[in-house]
């Protein structure tokens, strides 16, 4: 098992938390996004990764190396709120749509943890109740938008969608025509159909439009939405009888 967090107190008495429990063999901590791939490639079978590493990376960049990697370990994400809301709900659902079938606060007790991450290992979904409805409404969200983009997309010719991804990448038409080979008239040209089927009126408001639908498009919160389907999410209070929480330990271990 895997815990990563770049607060060294937090990870260190987290880890040492777990490694005394009697159904975890090794608890190996990890600092940042590269030590915890590095472990996980030699061979870790579990990772509880905290969304909010350093100010330059967060636990997202685990989880797309993951899957890159096609590295299976179950994962359960740390953050801040029971109920995840802005910024935060935003990063949980991407958390989960990469893979992560976890995700519980730091204000959760230690049992509570541990309890999550025997489930995970054994691949059970876990959720705290409040944050349930807002994970599964902005998965919804997300879903009807990416369908809707690649619907809109499916519109486009292949050359249309060829010029629409370099607009949005920043080039203007004649670094367009160079890089695709056309004439500077026919970039023209696919600009003004890619304008009347997106509904907008100028190449700036094409390459922010086509931005927006090339990354709804690219989303996928399949995993997660599998997960709703199939009802195998575990929904429990994180903060049970004890009131010790993660922070506390952390502090102990001070």
């Amino acid at each position: 098992m895997v815990v990563c967090d770049d607060h060294r107190t937090m990870r260190e008495a987290l880890a040492r938390y777990l490694r005394a429990q009697p159904a975890i063999a090794t608890v190996q901590p990890a600092a940042n996004a590269d030590e915890a791939v590095r472990l996980l490639r030699q061979g870790a079978d579990v990772l509880v990764l905290d969304l909010w590493l350093h100010a330059d990376e967060s636990g997202l960049e685990v989880l797309e190396a993951m899957r890159h990697l096609r590295i299976t370990a179950p994962v359960l994400v740390l953050g801040a709120h029971a109920e995840p809301h802005g910024d935060e709900l935003a990063v949980v659902a991407r958390a989960l749509a990469l893979g992560a079938i976890g995700y519980i606060p730091k204000t959760a007790t230690p049992e509570a943890v541990y309890d999550a991450v025997l489930d995970v290992s054994h691949g059970r979904a876990v959720l705290p109740p409040d944050a349930l409805d807002p994970l599964l409404r902005r998965l919804r969200s997300e879903i009807d938008a990416a369908e809707q983009s690649r619907c809109v997309l499916s519109r486009l010719t292949g050359r249309e969608r060829e010029v629409l991804r370099l607009l949005a990448q920043g080039l203007g038409r004649a670094d367009i025509a160079e890089r695709l080979d056309l004439s500077f008239n026919t970039v023209r040209t696919h600009i003004g159909h890619l304008l009347e089927k997106l509904g907008v009126n100028s190449q700036l408001a094409a390459a922010a439009r086509g931005r927006a639908l090339l990354d709804a498009a690219a989303s996928d919160p399949t995993p997660m939405h599998t997960i709703a389907l199939n009802d195998e999410i575990d929904v429990r209070d994180p903060s049970p009888a004890s009131s010790r929480t993660t922070d506390d330990a952390a502090a102990d271990g001070a």
